[in-house]
């Protein structure tokens, strides 16, 4: 391979946290065949069918952005990342570095219904508000709030509300969000703690909470206080 299309390669995996997919890649006129070469090579290693790394990269988050990048492998590395698949639910939490979620299988959530070919991905199928995604260490990830919501209504990964209060508790302690922006999104969310189905957002967040083991507050973005 000559100088000016591996450097093009590395161009775009500078831009994916050092990842690269067979498609992408194909794209700059680079062949499988080529990568093979590469990978035996040493210049690049395969993370999953159709990902790679470039060798020296340091990517942190390495497994989910690789998962990431597998669910929309021909993306365009210049689009605007909250245009496609959103990592969401335990996976997000992950991203925030909050709470103790187990993250397989990795959860990305997509517009339209269509199938996974690999285990480790399961695909929830929701249109977001574009209010509800941001970007975090450059993954497109649901926000705090509706990371929370997401996963108290989880009822396919069975988390139990003291392991989403744990979540929550990290994110105001962490100060991704205040007590009243993660709230936001758990109004009518109570039934699972006990509360009625007309119970406010405070009321739901605050029995998260309670139920992680910290004490009830209006002010959880100001630290939290063990009950």
């Amino acid at each position: 391979m000559n100088a000016r299309r591996f450097a093009a390669l590395a161009a775009v995996a500078e831009r994916q946290g050092g990842l690269i997919s067979t498609a992408q890649a194909a794209g700059q006129g680079i062949s499988r065949a080529a990568l093979g070469r590469l990978a035996e090579a040493e210049a690049i290693v395969a993370l999953r069918r159709g990902i790679y790394l470039m060798r020296g990269g340091t990517s942190d988050l390495t497994d989910l952005r690789a998962a990431w990048l597998a669910s929309n492998p021909d993306r365009d590395p210049d689009a605007e990342l909250i245009s496609g698949p959103v990592l969401s639910h335990a996976a997000a939490a992950q991203v925030w570095e909050a709470g103790d979620l187990s993250v397989w299988p990795m959860d990305i959530t997509i517009p339209e219904r269509r199938w996974s070919r690999q285990p480790d991905i399961r695909f929830r199928v929701r249109s977001l508000d574009p209010g509800d995604v941001t970007v975090m260490n450059g993954l497109p990830i649901t926000t705090p709030a509706r990371t929370v919501a997401d996963l108290l209504d989880d009822r396919m990964g069975g988390h139990d509300p003291a392991h989403v209060g744990k979540v929550a508790a990290d994110l105001l302690t962490g100060r991704r969000d205040t007590f009243p922006g993660l709230a936001r999104h758990l109004a009518g969310r109570g039934r699972r703690l006990g509360l009625r189905s007309t119970a406010g957002g405070s009321a739901v967040l605050n029995g998260l909470l309670v139920a992680a083991g910290y004490g009830e507050s209006s002010q959880g973005d100001e630290g939290l206080d063990a009950a």
